[in-house]
């Protein structure tokens, strides 16, 4: 397509393109720039991975808290489960022996 239809917003992206690589150039042609800008991403990166590591550590143990809770919660179910289950077990058992009373399902 020739030059003179390109789209407005085409030509802005390729003006903007062309405008990073060049200061892309500049950065890594330059000793100066590309030993400040160095330092400054080697700062910069090392204090996000200290926050990172701290905001990890401190989930990790949030987690960890939390399956404790899941894992006392699933045996404290468990267990009502099984004691459920004998009760009507036994209530069962009475049933057939004759002896419906209180504990006896309804009919």
């Amino acid at each position: 397509m020739p030059e003179s239809q390109r789209h407005p917003t085409e030509s802005f992206l390729l003006f903007l393109a062309g405008t990073i690589t060049g200061a892309a150039l500049v950065i890594l042609s330059v000793p100066e720039i590309r030993k400040k800008t160095s330092e400054r991403l080697e700062k910069t990166l090392s204090a996000i991975r200290e926050e990172t590591s701290g905001f990890l550590e401190e989930e990790k143990e949030n987690l960890t808290e939390t399956a404790r809770h899941l894992s006392v919660d699933a045996r404290t179910l468990k267990d009502a489960y099984k004691a459920g289950w004998n009760a009507f077990r036994e209530t069962l058992a009475r049933g057939e022996e004759g002896e419906a009373g209180e504990g006896a399902p309804p009919s």
